[in-house]
């Protein structure tokens, strides 16, 4: 079975987008992370190219339009979440960085 594939779409400039797209990959996901882009046409063509299984929305207001484009998609709006707790709502489990103890770690 292969990986399940998350595109995160950065919305505003955010600061979890990098250690979330690690969090990700190292819990066994395909990630694409675009970085920033500004408008619904942009963010549907990406899906429409990239085929994935959960969009993940990071900062900044959502597009006018791109729910309606998207209703076929997963997506998941993490506005102003830490990269722990973004990637708990992408993939429903526990998540660690550098920064937590070993004995916290998966």
């Amino acid at each position: 079975m292969s990986p399940r594939r998350v595109v995160l779409v950065e919305l505003a400039e955010e600061t979890a987008a990098i250690p979330l797209a690690r969090m990700l990959r190292d819990a066994g996901f395909e990630v694409v992370h675009v970085g920033h882009l500004d408008t619904a046409e942009k963010i549907v063509r990406t899906v429409e190219q990239e085929d994935p299984d959960i969009l993940g929305l990071l900062g900044g207001p959502v597009p006018e339009g791109l729910a309606e484009a998207l209703s076929g998609t997963n997506v998941v709006e993490l506005g102003g979440e830490s990269a722990e707790k973004a990637a708990e709502m992408l993939v429903g489990g526990r998540s660690h960085t550098l920064g937590t103890p070993s004995d916290r770690a998966r």
